[in-house]
């Protein structure tokens, strides 16, 4: 049985991811389509602004923890092992001969639970 402070955390974390991929959507299609940035970096900036965003929001709201630089590491590489779980989804996916859209959606039902479990674990876990 979860927590209310566990339910309640998850649901900013939920509700922060949903605007995290609305902020990088917005970043990375008007850089490309309003500057005429290459998808590729322009992507790569997407990703570095919703992360910090996703970081600092979740920090203050989720798990009402100070901001900090070991934090922010530790957010980050759960980030990109985040990023590895997609792509090895969307790999095991395509060895499979599903569509890829299957590993995207594998990657949207599990990662959220995942990534929210390590940050609450390790991320913005709070010395005893």
């Amino acid at each position: 049985m979860l927590s209310r402070e566990t339910g309640r955390q998850f649901t900013g974390f939920s509700l922060i991811g949903i605007v995290n991929t609305l902020i990088h959507l917005i970043i990375v299609t008007g850089l490309v389509e309003l500057f005429s940035v290459h998808p590729l970096p322009a992507n790569g900036m997407a990703f570095i602004s919703a992360n910090v965003f996703s970081f600092w929001a979740n920090s203050r709201w989720s798990f009402r923890t100070a901001v900090t630089g070991q934090r922010y590491m530790r957010f980050f590489a759960v980030s990109l092992a985040g990023l590895a779980i997609s792509l090895i989804a969307i790999a095991i996916s395509e060895t499979l001969q599903w569509h890829y859209l299957a590993g995207v959606f594998l990657s949207f039902v599990f990662l959220p639970l995942i990534t929210f479990l390590a940050h609450r674990n390790w991320t913005w876990r709070t010395p005893d």
